[in-house]
């Protein structure tokens, strides 16, 4: 008789909450969710935006203005022993990006960061978002901008 167990990954702790990065025109802004991988085999992180940047419901209206600030995605996995990291644009882990991102979309066996060690419960994992103050070309229109960002895990064997 033979008999396997096949690993686990998920979440020890998920990625979660918001941040108010203010004037977005006047401040540079950083900010870290931190969270922890329960993976007894090596696994993969995606990260999907739901805007492709920080996005303000109200029309751009004329010309030379936009709703829309771009920021940086950084994702940073901590394993018992090795870490893997990269950055892209929001824009390029938005569903319809013309050139995505290497770890966006969710998560699988073939998509996603991947982290080739165990993390079980391990610190130093986090999903970063920033920007230097917007000084695009067009000017923003006034309004509250968003993004959410879902952050899937899967094994990776």
């Amino acid at each position: 008789m033979t008999a396997s167990i096949g690993g686990i990954c998920g979440f020890a702790t998920a990625p979660s909450g918001n941040y108010d990065a203010g004037a977005l025109d006047t401040n540079t802004w950083t900010n870290d969710f931190a969270f922890k991988l329960n993976c007894t085999v090596p696994s993969r992180v995606a990260v999907v935006s739901s805007n492709g940047g920080l996005l303000t419901p109200a029309a751009p209206g004329a010309p030379g203005y936009t709703n829309k600030a771009p920021y940086t995605v950084t994702l940073k996995l901590q394993g018992s022993s090795t870490s893997a990291m990269a950055n892209c644009p929001a824009a390029d882990l938005s569903p319809t990006a013309a050139n995505p991102c290497s770890f966006r979309g969710a998560s699988s066996s073939t998509q996603g960061l991947r982290l080739d060690d165990t993390s079980i419960n391990v610190d130093g994992s986090y999903l970063r978002v920033n920007a230097p103050a917007y000084s695009g070309a067009d000017a923003l229109i006034n309004g509250n901008y968003t993004d959410t960002l879902t952050v899937t895990v899967s094994a990776s064997p």
